[in-house]
């Protein structure tokens, strides 16, 4: 299991790549606002993530926003994004996630 933790939103870089105008995350936001601002652009081990089937997006509290398949990543100037399916109204959005993420980096691995 990959996970990314999301800290508080805040204005996406100017030409963000994935076309998003804010990244992180807000209370209320949908899981298909979680994905979008989950999936990408991130510093990690591409082999590894591939290697994974799931990705989980937390907030800093650990409760899951969204829940996907990983089923590719794409490079952006270094950094990479998660190609996915969103796994919409799964039974662990919106409870604790049951691998709390101790790590000060965004991105986790389980």
């Amino acid at each position: 299991m990959l996970q990314i933790q999301l800290g508080p939103e805040r204005p996406a870089e100017p030409g963000d790549s994935l076309g998003r105008s804010t990244i992180g995350w807000r209370p209320g936001m949908t899981e298909d606002e979680a994905w979008e601002a989950g999936r990408g652009i991130w510093k990690f081990n591409a082999d590894r993530a591939l290697a994974q089937d799931q990705v989980q997006i937390v907030n800093t509290e650990g409760l899951v926003l969204a829940v996907a398949t990983i089923t590719g990543i794409t490079k952006h100037q270094g950094r990479y994004a998660l190609e996915g399916e969103l796994l919409r109204r799964d039974v662990r959005v919106g409870k604790p996630t049951t691998t709390p993420h101790r790590s000060r980096n965004s991105v986790a691995y389980f």
